[in-house]
C-alpha cells in the first residue's frame, strides 16, 4: 500500500514538472527555435540522466527489441516537443495543456480498441468523459470562438497529442527494459536524430544566454524531462493505457503555474474542473476515501 501510495505521489509531481514545460516555452521561444530546443532539452536530459544511471547501477546493456523501441520513440518526442513548442508559442500554453492531456489517452484508448490490445471498459470511458468535461470547464472552453478554436496552434496541439499517444503506445511494449534505460536512450536517441537532420546554431551561443533562458531549459530538461518524462514510461510499463489518466492534472497545474508567474486570476471554473479532473483520476485508479483510512 505504502509503495503504491508513493507511486501515485510521483506520478502527481511528474505531472506538476510536465505542466511547467507548458510555461517555460512561452519563455524559450524569445531565445531559440524548435530545432534548438530539442537538440538542447534532450542533451542536458541524457547528460543528467548518465550519473542516475550509475548511482542506480542500471548496466547499458538493451536488447535488439528495445532498441527499436526506442528509435520509434524518440522520433515521436522529437515530432511532439517540436510542435508543443510550435503551438504553445502560436497560442496560450493553458489551451496546449488542455487540448494534449485530454485527447492524448482518448486517442490511446482508440488505438488500443482498433488494434485489439483491451477490452472497452465501460468504467474507463466513463473517467475519461469526465476527465474531458473537468478539462474542458477548467479552461472555460466555451468563451473560445471557432476561429481560436481552429487555429494553427490548435492544428498543432492536436499533432502533438497523436505523436505523444502513439508514443506512450510504443514504450508500453518494452516490458523487459528497464524504464530509466529506455528513457536514457530514447532521449539520447532523440539528440543525436534531431541534430543530425535538423539542428542549425541561428541563434547564437547558450553560454551566453541570461539566468532566465537557463532557468527554464533547466525545468524543461531536468525537471520536465529526466524526471517527468521518466515517471511516465514508468507508468506505462506499471499501468499501461491507465497512466495517461494522471496528465488531467496537467492543466490544473498549468493553470497555478500561470497565477505565480503570469500573475492570472484564479476562477471559479478552474477549481471546479480540477475536482472533476480529481474525480476521474480516482474513479479510473479504484481510489476511494477508504483507501486513505487507517
Amino acid at each position: 500500500m505504502k509503495s503504491e501510495k508513493l507511486f501515485s505521489f510521483l506520478m502527481v509531481l511528474a505531472m506538476l514538472a510536465w505542466a511547467s514545460s507548458f510555461i517555460g516555452a512561452k519563455y524559450l521561444a524569445l531565445y531559440i527555435n524548435e530545432h534548438e530546443l530539442v537538440t538542447y532539452r534532450y542533451l542536458i536530459t541524457t547528460l543528467t540522466m548518465l550519473p542516475v544511471l550509475m548511482v542506480m547501477k542500471i548496466g547499458f546493456k538493451i536488447e535488439l527489441r528495445g532498441m527499436g523501441i526506442v528509435i520509434v520513440s524518440s522520433i515521436l518526442l522529437v515530432a511532439y516537443t517540436k510542435l508543443f513548442f510550435l503551438g504553445t508559442n502560436l497560442g496560450t500554453a493553458s489551451l496546449g495543456g488542455a487540448l494534449i492531456t485530454t485527447l492524448m489517452p482518448i486517442i490511446v484508448f482508440i488505438i488500443m480498441l482498433l488494434f485489439g490490445k483491451r477490452k472497452p471498459i465501460a468504467k474507463d470511458w466513463l473517467a475519461l468523459f469526465i476527465g474531458a468535461i473537468g478539462v474542458s470547464i477548467m479552461i472555460e472552453v466555451w468563451q473560445f470562438d471557432l476561429a481560436e478554436i481552429f487555429s494553427v496552434a490548435t492544428v498543432l496541439f492536436l499533432w502533438a497529442a497523436l505523436s505523444w499517444a502513439l508514443m506512450s503506445i510504443a514504450t508500453s511494449y518494452s516490458q523487459g527494459t528497464n524504464p530509466m534505460l529506455l528513457s536514457f536512450y530514447i532521449y539520447l536517441s532523440a539528440t543525436l536524430f534531431n541534430t543530425v537532420f535538423f539542428y542549425e546554431n541561428v541563434h547564437g551561443s547558450v553560454f551566453e544566454m541570461d539566468i532566465v533562458f537557463w532557468l527554464n531549459m533547466l525545468l524543461m530538461s531536468v525537471a520536465a524531462t529526466t524526471f517527468a518524462t521518466t515517471m511516465f514510461f514508468f507508468g506505462m510499463q506499471r499501468l499501461g493505457s491507465k497512466c495517461t489518466v494522471y496528465t488531467f492534472l496537467v492543466p490544473f497545474f498549468v493553470t497555478i503555474l500561470g497565477v505565480t508567474f503570469l500573475g492570472e486570476q484564479i476562477q471559479l471554473s478552474t477549481v471546479l474542473g480540477a475536482l472533476i479532473t480529481v474525480y476521474a483520476l480516482a474513479l479510473i485508479n479504484n481510489i476511494s476515501l477508504k483507501s486513505f483510512r487507517g
